[in-house]
């Protein structure tokens, strides 16, 4: 039920009817701040500005909801305790979004902090989600705003809302899968809904939900386990540990095996699944509770799923919990603490060159 809740943030922002508050352009911050220090402006991109759609729609490669967001002004991150980071581009300085002067940046008075851990962008705002309702910042993290209540309590339906009038929430469909969803994502007119495996003890079930007959049917009783899926309007993609990666073809309603993967030690493995690469990230350690040790390798696929490189994540800070965070245009990021922000990636670059490394974010 917790995810449900989490997860309905990802169907306001894809759908499309989110208008944003007030619109203002990002302000200058205040000159003098405690901690880490702000820069004196959010910097717009126009430059290398892609479409609208690129930015507020949900980033399938990451395998939970977004906790990193890639803005037309840079690249914002939402760490484990609630706080937004801000990165001009991805790859610079992370500091926290908070422009206050004399502000400590540890406390939930700051500007950074937004009390959840799902955060979007559309039309220069930030959205974020706490408890019922859904909220919205300027993108230099002033100006919190509470939009509109999302919910009142817990049922059997999935909802949509628009935030530019008073209309409740629209009842998209109602079955009870809700009650077990894990994710769902919105391709063109159809959703795609992932739920708990309660007979086995790893994968979900997949649904396909069409917006346009209110036609629900299960595609498989085995779809993606640790990591993420992906899904266009023709093909889905997942991972099954130790197997490999399976390709589903919406026409046929087919599933088949398209890469075999089998490592001799597999430990706990998830793929995440990037315009670019498909990345497999391998710790080798069969103990999950022990998963963010130094045991982390990430390999690199391309799309006709050959090996391209691999490297070992050694990085990770005694005790911590860290890894993978995502990819951003040129790079791909990782920290070596969750709960703190990013700190090394990988220049996209150096890719197969044998010269692959990790490259520290500095302060």
């Amino acid at each position: 039920m917790l995810k449900k809740i989490y997860t309905l943030i990802i169907l306001v922002l894809i759908a499309g009817c989110l208008a944003s508050c007030s619109k203002s352009s990002p302000l200058d911050s205040y000159p003098h701040n405690a901690g880490n220090e702000f820069p004196s402006f959010v910097k717009l991109d126009p430059e290398n500005l892609k479409p609208e759609e690129y930015y507020s729609s949900f980033r399938q490669g990451e395998s939970t909801i977004s906790q990193y967001l890639v803005t037309p002004y840079g690249m914002y991150n939402i760490d484990f305790e609630r706080y937004i980071y801000y990165s001009e581009k991805g790859n610079t300085k992370y500091v926290k979004l908070c422009n206050k002067p004399d502000c400590n940046h540890s406390t939930i008075d700051c500007n950074a902090y937004v009390g959840g851990y799902s955060i979007g962008y559309y039309k220069d705002k930030i959205y974020y989600k706490t408890y019922n309702s859904l909220n919205c910042m300027d993108m230099d993290g002033s100006n919190h705003k509470r939009v509109k209540t999302l919910y009142e309590g817990y049922d059997n339906n999935l909802y949509r809302v628009k935030i530019d009038d008073n209309s409740e929430p629209e009842i998209v469909m109602t079955d009870d899968i809700i009650l077990s969803l894990s994710m769902f994502l919105v391709v063109e007119d159809n959703i795609y809904l992932s739920t708990f495996n309660t007979v086995n003890i790893s994968g979900s079930y997949l649904y396909s939900f069409s917006i346009e007959t209110k036609t629900l049917s299960k595609t498989t009783d085995y779809w993606s386990d640790v990591g993420a899926a992906y899904h266009n309007k023709d093909y889905g993609y997942c991972y099954r540990p130790n197997e490999g990666i399976y390709e589903y073809t919406v026409a046929t309603n087919d599933i088949t095996l398209v890469k075999e993967i089998k490592f001799d030690n597999h430990g706990y493995c998830g793929a995440r699944f990037y315009s670019d690469y498909i990345y497999l990230i391998h710790n080798r350690n069969e103990d999950y509770r022990a998963i963010r040790e130094q045991e982390l390798i990430l390999h690199i696929y391309d799309w006709d799923y050959n090996l391209i490189d691999s490297i070992e994540f050694n990085l990770v800070e005694n005790n911590k919990v860290g890894g993978f965070l995502t990819d951003v245009g040129d790079y791909i990021i990782f920290t070596s603490d969750f709960s703190k922000k990013p700190d090394y990636y990988i220049d996209k670059s150096e890719i197969g060159t044998g010269n692959l490394i990790f490259h520290k974010i500095e302060d």
